[in-house]
């Protein structure tokens, strides 16, 4: 697909899609491009072939071997899995890669990242194979040393970021590497009632201090992409997407350029296609 050939519409650089019915909802929001980051069963693959919204999907990520992410995908354990199911997932028709490189943010603990998340050498691998089969990469990475890593190994996106670093900033500038926060998922997670007692207030603190490193991304040039998290159905899915929005309002950038990363950032996501 050339990424020339898009018409206007919002853009939600991660979502997860497990049944069709999201899509009606995505439209719904006024978005008419979605970038499925996977589930276990690959559902968005099926959807690629929407109109509206285009779906650019990973169909189900790759995370290692007793890592997280079951709940996203397949289990990595070998050099041969790796390659195995970047192929697999091309044949099946992905658009992209999704990898762990990084645990979660906890709710329980202050400051703590869940164990999880490729190394060095198989995000290279992965990314490697990935090109071989010419697809990109979508990191979900915590941390400043998972976010470096996965710069390094040649990811074109960070999902998350939370726990940024400036020098993570500095390797994303210098990579072109599209940062997509998704703010609003800490938020939401933490207000579930199984969050874990305190999370809210973990989730705050958390969310002030990923705020901070937002308006420095912005500030230092960073690329920046609107992306909720949501799983897709999702009644709510209109007020998540404006409330994404919003919270890169908060942090001081200008409406239309907030506008413009809303509906402009995720051209290249789509040139992967």
């Amino acid at each position: 697909m050339n990424a020339d050939n898009i018409v206007n519409g919002y853009i939600d650089a991660h979502v997860h899609l497990v049944s069709a019915a999201g899509l009606a909802d995505a439209i719904a929001a006024g978005v008419s491009f979605l970038r499925d980051a996977g589930t276990r069963e690959g559902t968005g693959l099926a959807l690629t072939h929407s109109e509206e919204p285009r779906v650019l999907s990973a169909g189900w990520a790759l995370y290692p071997e007793g890592g997280y992410g079951s709940r996203f995908g397949v289990a990595i354990k070998t050099r041969e899995d790796a390659r195995g199911e970047v192929k697999r997932l091309k044949d099946a028709g992905a658009g992209i890669i999704k990898v762990m490189a990084s645990g979660m943010v906890s709710l329980a603990e202050r400051g703590v990242i869940t164990p999880g998340g490729f190394d060095e050498e198989m995000l290279g691998l992965i990314v490697s194979e990935a090109s071989a089969n010419s697809l990109k990469v979508m990191a979900h990475a915590n941390g400043g040393e998972a976010i470096i890593a996965a710069c390094e190994a040649g990811a074109i996106s960070i999902e998350h970021g939370f726990f940024m670093t400036e020098e993570a900033l500095d390797w994303m500038k210098q990579r072109n590497v599209l940062w997509v926060p998704t703010v609003g998922a800490l938020h939401r997670a933490a207000g579930l009632s199984s969050a874990p007692a305190g999370a809210k207030e973990i989730a705050a603190e958390t969310i002030k201090a990923h705020l901070k490193m937002i308006g420095k991304a912005h500030k230092l040039g960073v690329r920046l992409g609107i992306g909720t998290d949501c799983t897709l159905p999702d009644p709510k899915y209109c007020e998540a997407y404006e409330a994404e929005l919003e919270w890169f309002r908060r942090v001081g950038i200008p409406e239309h350029e907030v506008m413009m990363m809303a509906s402009e950032a995720g051209k290249e996501m789509f040139e992967a296609m």
